[in-house]
């Protein structure tokens, strides 16, 4: 009884004493507590599901699995979902899937992955992503062994209203100075054509990039400019490069030839090897490509241009490797 006579008062002057001391601390340093924030500022009440995604998320951005995992389940559901797909492989550029029905497939979920366009024949799906397509099959292939055989439904994504064109300045009299050109050279000996004449539907229409192709008449294919390899694909039928300027292109020796899993292929570079224009980066068996896949086109694709950049050709028909054909 007797410690109750104590522990009543001095509570209640603890109370009086926190409460005018943290008043006069939040209003001398003006801290934000809830209801005094500015106006285009809000203080966020955070929830233990917002605590634990960001505990989740760690210092090391240890979080990318849930993101890369966020972006193969919405290609699953872009094919019809898991129980649709029949299978996955890819090949330099994309992503290549046959499903059980087309019809399911929904192009417009696709391309909110990434994707920069899609092409369906019967039951073969090809998504195009460009050089990371290894990774993004990779991650595809692990999220599939655990993933419902049907996906949660997902509307397809609204497309983005078109930005209001801006104003357009009043043009100055005198130009301003173009950059200089970029000579772009051929890495085999052949008939040089301009990209929209490929044998193919994605490279023709550009959805990787500019460029150009050779139909091969030697079968050494050679560095067009010094810079690094940046990879050399598993079946040896593409590399990819980076010039020493920074342009990043795609040499493709063939089309379809990530079907002969690397026969008629011998590759002399490996990733992140540097080197001089005309060292030789690969041996391929012309006729043997031409007898089991699509064509023997040799196809140069720049896949880093900045916008308003496109490759005029300068020389079109019969080449030299090395030959300076094109420029941007």
């Amino acid at each position: 009884k007797t410690s109750w006579m104590y522990i009543i008062p001095v509570g209640i002057i603890y109370f009086f004493l926190y409460y005018f001391i943290f008043t006069w601390m939040i209003k001398k340093f003006d801290f934000k507590t809830p209801g005094r924030e500015d106006d285009d500022e809000e203080t966020k009440l955070y929830t233990k599901a917002d605590y634990q995604a960001k505990k989740g998320a760690g210092a090391d951005g240890s979080s990318q699995q849930s993101v890369e995992d966020a972006k193969s389940s919405m290609i699953a559901r872009g094919l019809g979902s898991k129980k649709n797909i029949t299978s996955v492989d890819c090949c330099a550029t994309r992503l290549r899937c046959s499903v059980a029905d087309s019809s399911l497939v929904n192009e417009k979920i696709l391309k909110a992955t990434g994707a920069v366009g899609v092409i369906k024949k019967g039951t073969g799906v090809q998504v195009i992503y460009g050089p990371q397509v290894a990774v993004i099959k990779a991650n595809l292939e692990t999220y599939l062994e655990t993933a419902p055989d049907i996906e949660p439904e997902l509307d397809a994504p609204a497309e983005e209203p078109q930005a209001e064109e801006a104003p357009k300045a009043e043009e100055k009299k005198t130009a301003a100075p173009q950059a200089a050109a970029h000579a772009l050279c051929t890495p085999v000996a052949g008939d040089v054509h301009p990209i929209a004449e490929a044998p193919d539907e994605a490279f023709a229409s550009k959805m990787m990039g500019d460029g150009y192709f050779v139909y091969p008449t030697e079968e050494t294919v050679y560095a067009p400019s010094d810079g690094e390899v940046v990879f050399v694909f598993d079946t040896k039928h593409a590399i990819g490069m980076k010039a020493a300027d920074g342009t990043e292109y795609l040499l493709h020796i063939g089309v379809d030839t990530v079907n002969l899993g690397g026969k008629g292929f011998e590759v002399f570079v490996e990733n992140g090897q540097k080197v001089k224009k005309g060292d030789k980066l690969m041996h391929f068996d012309d006729a043997f490509i031409k007898a089991n896949v699509k064509s023997d086109a040799c196809l140069v694709i720049f896949t880093g241009l900045q916008e308003g950049q496109s490759i005029e050709m300068e020389k079109t028909g019969a080449v030299k490797a090395l030959d300076e054909v094109a420029k941007f």
